[in-house]
């Protein structure tokens, strides 16, 4: 035993110890490396009148706002809120905040991410099954009755990490982004039908839908990376955007320069391969990294610039970004276009409180950094 226990001791676990460094070092490397993003030429502070419309106890995470003027908004669940809190999901009217669709209801929802209002009258939602749970779902209710109408579990392992959705003018489609795992795993377009509930992956890989290699400085005060600096917070496809004409499906990664758009012609063709759908999207120009994406009555691009709490206006047409405000939000989140022409943006914050690990935050560490807000921006 004594002569096995040597061996163990300067022979395996010596070798077992380089192996392991080795591994980090080609973590470190292939997955934890960035620069420091330049910017998209435009440095300015923007001149839109910016204010503080909700204040709230927990960070929202994303919204959508209804032709009468309610603002529909979430906790995100990056804060694991619902621990703390009896409702996730809220609708803002007359200055008055209500859970939606009722208190009860709170019990349907188990971590919503994107959301977004459709034509027919429906709100759309979408929880992504990378949080604690095995299937990506999405669900829809009607904004008058406040019933659900709607609901999809995805296969286990199919559109896992759903971030944001879209609903085509007709109501039949719904667009997903669905990033991957950081640099790790594609990023994909999906396509679901409501009238038979298939779907597919309508874009699969391009780079306008992968993340670049930079590292996310927000104001702060440090990089954004996970796993004590092994790994990089590089996010893939997480804001489209469907045009107002219904041509183009707008694309933008989180950690990326690029904005780029591709017919919805071409993505809702189900005769079209991913790699052949891939060949249709156009590069548009430079953004910053970004997360939330609207677009407004003119036809720009409206894109949130999460490194300084801002709001960038991209038009299609010269491929030009310039900013329209900086704001002292931490981390400008979900954003979008009201029926008043103005602009709205979640504060979600995630820098204050994410963990190395992405674990729940302490409660100590979100009360800390309250109040949280959803600004409106005037252009």
């Amino acid at each position: 035993m004594g002569k096995f226990f040597r061996f163990l001791l300067f022979r395996i676990l010596p070798a077992l110890a380089l192996l392991i460094v080795a591994l980090l070092g080609f973590v470190k490397f292939e997955y934890g490396r960035g620069k420091v993003y330049p910017g998209f030429g435009d440095e300015g502070t923007g001149s839109a009148k910016t204010e503080k419309l909700i204040t709230l106890d927990y960070p929202p995470g994303n919204m959508a706002i209804a032709p009468n003027g309610h603002i529909y908004f979430n906790y995100h669940p990056l804060a694991r809120p619902a621990r703390f809190t009896p409702a996730t999901v809220f609708e803002w009217a007359d200055g008055k905040i209500q859970p939606f669709p009722s208190l009860a209801a709170q019990k349907q929802f188990q971590g919503t991410f994107g959301m977004t209002i459709d034509k027919q009258n429906r709100i759309w939602f979408i929880e992504p099954a990378s949080f604690d749970f095995e299937h990506t779902r999405i669900s829809a209710y009607d904004l008058t009755t406040k019933q659900r109408v709607e609901y999809f579990e995805f296969p286990k392992g199919a559109a896992q990490f759903g971030q944001d959705l879209r609903v085509t003018a007709d109501g039949q489609h719904v667009i997903i982004a669905n990033p991957g795992i950081f640099s790790f795993t594609n990023a994909k377009l999906v396509v679901y039908s409501v009238k038979d509930h298939s779907f597919r992956d309508a874009l699969d890989g391009h780079s306008c839908l992968q993340p670049e290699d930079w590292v996310i400085q927000t104001r702060f005060g440090r990089p954004h990376r996970l796993l004590w600096g092994l790994v990089n917070f590089s996010v893939g496809l997480d804001g489209i955007e469907i045009s107002p004409d219904q041509k183009w499906v707008y694309l933008a990664p989180m950690t990326s320069s690029r904005l780029c758009r591709v017919p919805l012609g071409t993505v809702l063709d189900t005769r079209l391969t991913a790699q052949q759908a891939n060949k249709q999207i156009e590069d548009l120009g430079k953004k910053p990294l970004s997360d939330g994406i609207t677009v407004d009555a003119s036809g720009k691009v409206i894109l949130t610039d999460v490194e300084h709490g801002g709001v960038v206006s991209f038009d299609p047409a010269t491929r030009k970004a310039k900013t329209l405000a900086r704001t002292d939000a931490i981390w400008a989140d979900g954003i979008v276009t009201g029926p008043d022409g103005a602009i709205y943006f979640t504060d979600s914050a995630i820098p204050a409180y994410i963990t190395p690990t992405s674990g729940p935050p302490e409660q100590s560490v979100l009360v800390a950094h309250r109040p949280y807000h959803i600004y409106r921006v005037q252009p």
